[in-house]
């Protein structure tokens, strides 16, 4: 639970987060904002090691029109599968949004990558709402 709540104390402090309470949950806080926006290394590494849910990120850019098209959908799915944690990261909104985004290798945009207790288990490249919601479900 710690580790959980230090998960949300970093993401609040870099992001517009907001919490209601929830009864229905295992977890005692509920995001508000299904999906996270991360800017930098720092509080994505944070993210990522702090979780002990699944974690998806979707990696996009503001250019990019299958990001556009896929960005509802991913959504929908981070209410739809509230156990886990979507994040996104916007390649093209800071330096260090970049640079994280080619730390991760990043290739292709949009990218979705799952973590699970820190590593990386899996991939899916491009605007496929089937194979991703395929791979929550594999990893859930």
């Amino acid at each position: 639970m710690l580790s959980l709540l230090l998960l949300f104390t970093l993401i609040c402090a870099s992001s517009s987060f907001a919490f209601l309470p929830s009864s229905t949950s295992h977890r005692s806080l509920s995001p508000l904002l299904a999906v996270v926006d991360i800017s930098d290394e720092a509080t994505f590494d944070s993210a990522i090691s702090g979780a002990n849910s699944l974690v998806i990120v979707d990696y996009s850019t503001t250019w990019c029109g299958p990001c556009k098209v896929i960005a509802p959908k991913f959504e929908e799915l981070s209410e739809q599968y509230p156990e886990s944690i979507f994040l996104k990261v916007i390649g093209d909104s800071s330096s260090s949004a970049s640079s994280l985004m080619k730390r991760e290798s990043v290739r292709t945009v949009p990218a979705f990558h799952f973590f699970k207790d820190g590593v990386k288990v899996d991939v899916v490249n491009g605007a496929n709402a089937d194979a991703l919601e395929q791979a929550i479900k594999k990893h859930t």
